[in-house]
């Protein structure tokens, strides 16, 4: 019926805007709802990125959003600086208000466009790569193996994964990671978020990357 949908709408958006603000695990996000999603099911992803020790460690987040594991990672784990790419502008003006709102304005560079093309500009430099994207981040898993240190560093790979598949895509990815980028590589935690559909899991492979010999 288009009055109750008239009706919904208004109580959803009530206001002069599509502004929120979003408070949990001591950070706050802000957003427009009607332009940019929040995922309210990847909650203990963003507690276990804040929760990490990360101490001065140089982190890209190479698909940032609007900061869904920037802002708690710079408000909590220690990291010294946050390289975050996005190409969606309306993302990133919320990445911007959510800065601003934490405070961390200087702890963040922004890097707008395709990350194909933006991360480029990050060889060499990160301790830690977030690729959180689903239903795959494999597009960018060539690029984040160059931005790694030489001294080595983690990355974390998001992937949708059938409930079945996941040990042995996990191997597999390992694998695949060892010889692309020449370097040990090891498993080092494997974080099953949520249920993305019946029967696929949306999971985090943590991966270490040794020094390069």
């Amino acid at each position: 019926d288009p009055g109750i949908m008239r009706e919904s709408k208004l109580q959803i958006l009530h206001g002069e805007n599509g502004w929120v603000v979003h408070r949990e695990n001591f950070v706050e996000y802000e957003f427009d709802a009607t332009k940019v999603m929040f995922s309210s099911g990847n909650i203990t992803e963003r507690r276990r990125m804040g929760n990490m020790d990360m101490t001065n460690e140089i982190v890209i987040d190479a698909y940032c959003g609007i900061g869904y594991y920037t802002i708690p990672i710079l408000k909590r784990s220690g990291a010294k600086h946050v390289h975050a790419c996005e190409i969606n502008p309306n993302s990133i003006e919320a990445l911007e208000k959510g800065l601003i709102r934490n405070n961390l304005t200087e702890d963040c560079t922004i890097y707008e466009g395709d990350n194909r093309i933006t991360l480029k500009q990050l060889y060499g430099i990160a301790d830690r790569i977030i690729l959180g994207l689903i239903p795959s981040s494999q597009p960018s898993w060539g690029l984040a193996i160059k931005c790694i240190k030489p001294e080595g560093g983690i990355i974390h790979i998001h992937m949708n994964v059938h409930e079945n598949e996941i040990k042995e895509w996990a191997e597999k990815t390992m694998q695949w990671f060892n010889i692309a980028s020449g370097r040990n590589t090891t498993i080092v935690n494997v974080e099953e978020v949520k249920s993305y559909c019946p029967h696929i899991i949306h999971v985090v492979l943590d991966l270490k990357l040794d020094s390069i010999n």
